[in-house]
């Protein structure tokens, strides 16, 4: 194969690749806008509360949570930072957060980007999902033990 149509078909590859993650995370963080703007994260991250009281987090970490698993650690840390200094969140458990977040972040975007190059995306989300609550709730009764122990 001439080296003129390999560098044409890397070009284009790489052109149809872009186009995608176009499709891709354009409208995911247009939809983040509205949805903050509208109050509509929120109202999501309410819903949310119960789950994160199983890793035994405050209610209010569960909209930087939510914010970080759906459209990953770059955008989460700008709401965990937020969250962090107006809740006063003990650093024990923004680790306890952070522990499920480095596990399972992204999901929706990871997920359609590894769907668009031919990933399974069924498989992709329920094994970071399920790896994130097992770690983490393991975790969440280790950290609370070792700060019991250490107070003693």
């Amino acid at each position: 194969m001439p080296w003129n149509q390999i560098i044409n078909e890397i070009i284009t590859g790489s052109i149809g690749t872009i186009k995608k993650l176009i499709l891709i995370i354009f409208p995911l963080m247009l939809s983040l806008e509205i949805g903050k703007d509208l109050g509509i994260l929120d109202k999501v991250s309410d819903l949310f509360a119960p789950v994160v009281k199983i890793f035994k987090l405050p209610a209010e970490m569960s909209l930087p949570l939510l914010v970080g698993q759906i459209f990953g650690l770059a955008y989460g840390a700008g709401v965990i930072i937020q969250t962090v200094e107006d809740e006063q969140v003990p650093k024990g458990k923004l680790l306890i957060m952070a522990v499920f977040l480095i596990v399972c972040h992204a999901v929706v975007e990871d997920t359609l980007l590894f769907v668009a190059i031919g990933g399974n995306g069924a498989i992709i989300l329920g094994t970071r999902l399920i790896l994130a609550v097992v770690i983490t709730y393991f975790y969440s009764r280790v950290a609370v033990e070792e700060e019991v122990v250490t107070r003693a």
